[in-house]
C-alpha cells in the first residue's frame, strides 16, 4: 500500500517584519517593550519541482538564499535549510518534490525580524492561512531555536500577528490599539554588527554600575509608558519626542554608533517628529516617526547615503 506524501496546506503565505519602537535591550532586563509588525515583509509561494523525490530547494533572491534542504556532501546543513526544514517538519509537511521562493525587500541581518518572518511565512504555508495564531508562532519558533539558540519569541509573535504589541519578557504579549496608523521610515545603516557583542555591553553595564544602570532602566521603563499612551491617543508628536529621549538613553549604553546618530539627527532635520535606533543598535537600522512630507524625509536621507523606506502601522 502507498503511504500519501504529505502536502502543503498553501501555495502561498506571507509574514511581517519587525522593529522594535521601545524597549530594545531592557527587555531582557525586565522592562516592557513594544514592538510593530511591518505588514507582508515576505512572500513565499510553492511549485512542484519536476522531481518529487528531489529535497526541497528554497530560493530568497533578496537574501542571497538559495539552499536545498538537504545535508551537502560534508554532511553540513546550511543553517537557514536546517531552520526552514525544522519548520516544515514540525509542521509535519513535504520536505521533498518543491521550489519555495521567497519576495521582499526587507534587507535580512538588519534586527528588522527577516528569520523570524521567513519562519512564519513557512508555518502558514505549511498549516494554512486559517490556523490559530498561536500555532503559527509555536512551528515557527522550531526554526528560530536554530537561527538564535533561545529567542524571546517577539519576533515570532509580530512576525505573525503584526499591529503594535506589548510585550514582557516570559508573559504573552498583548495588542496595543492605534489612535491612528502610524507612518514610519525605516533606515537601513549598512552597518554589520553582532547582536550578542551589544546584548553584553548592555548587560554589563547593568551588572557593573547599577547605580547607573538602574535610574536608565527605570527611564526606558517611562519612555515604554509614555509611547504606549501616545500611540492610543494617536499623539504622534508625544512619540517622536519619546523616540528622542530612547535613542539617548541607549546611547548612554553604549549601543548606538556614529551612523545611528547621523541619520536620527538627519530624518530630524528633514522633519521627522523623532528618530532612534531600533533593534540592537551598533548598526542595524533607526526608525523615525514621520512628519509632514514623507518623500521630502526619503529624499533627503537618500542623500545622506541612505536608503530609507517608508511603512504604515495599523492596529492588527
Amino acid at each position: 500500500m502507498t503511504v500519501p506524501r504529505p502536502a502543503l496546506a498553501a501555495t502561498q503565505a506571507s509574514a511581517c517584519g519587525k522593529v522594535i519602537l521601545l524597549g530594545e535591550h531592557a527587555v531582557v532586563h525586565g522592562v516592557p517593550a513594544l514592538a510593530a509588525g511591518l505588514a507582508d515583509a515576505l512572500t513565499v509561494r510553492a511549485r512542484p519541482l519536476a522531481d518529487p523525490n528531489a529535497p526541497i530547494r528554497l530560493r530568497i533572491p533578496a537574501w542571497d538564499v538559495d539552499v536545498r534542504l538537504a545535508p551537502d556532501e560534508g554532511g553540513r546543513l546550511h543553517p537557514v535549510a536546517e531552520a526552514a526544514a525544522a519548520v516544515l517538519a514540525t509542521c509535519d509537511a513535504p520536505l521533498f518534490g518543491l521550489e519555495i521562493v521567497g519576495e521582499t525587500a526587507l534587507p535580512a541581518g538588519a534586527g528588522l525580524g527577516s528569520s523570524a518572518a521567513l519562519c512564519v511565512a513557512l508555518a502558514r504555508l505549511a498549516l494554512g492561512p486559517d490556523r490559530p495564531v498561536e500555532e503559527i508562532v509555536e512551528a515557527s519558533m522550531a526554526g528560530e531555536r536554530i537561527f538564535h539558540g533561545a529567542p524571546s519569541g517577539i519576533d515570532s509573535e509580530v512576525a505573525a500577528r503584526g499591529g503594535v504589541v506589548r510585550f514582557v519578557r516570559g508573559s504573552s504579549p498583548t495588542p496595543v490599539r492605534l489612535g491612528r496608523p502610524l507612518a514610519l521610515a525605516v533606515l537601513p545603516t549598512g552597518v554589520p554588527r553582532k547582536t550578542a557583542d551589544l546584548v553584553a555591553r548592555f548587560g554589563t553595564l547593568v551588572r557593573e554600575e547599577p547605580g547607573v544602570a538602574t535610574p536608565l532602566l527605570q527611564a526606558i521603563r517611562a519612555c515604554v509608558d509614555r509611547g504606549e499612551a501616545a500611540l492610543r491617543d494617536g499623539d504622534l508628536a508625544s512619540l517622536g519626542r519619546t523616540f528622542d529621549a530612547c535613542h539617548g538613553i541607549l546611547a548612554a549604553f553604549g549601543v548606538s554608533h556614529p551612523r545611528l546618530d547621523a541619520l536620527c539627527a538627519a530624518a530630524r532635520s528633514a522633519g521627522a517628529l523623532g528618530a532612534k535606533l531600533t533593534g540592537a543598535g551598533g548598526g542595524g537600522c533607526a526608525i523615525a516617526v514621520v512628519g509632514g512630507s514623507a518623500e521630502h524625509l526619503r529624499e533627503a536621507l537618500a542623500q545622506e547615503g541612505c536608503p530609507a523606506f517608508l511603512t504604515e502601522i495599523r492596529s492588527s
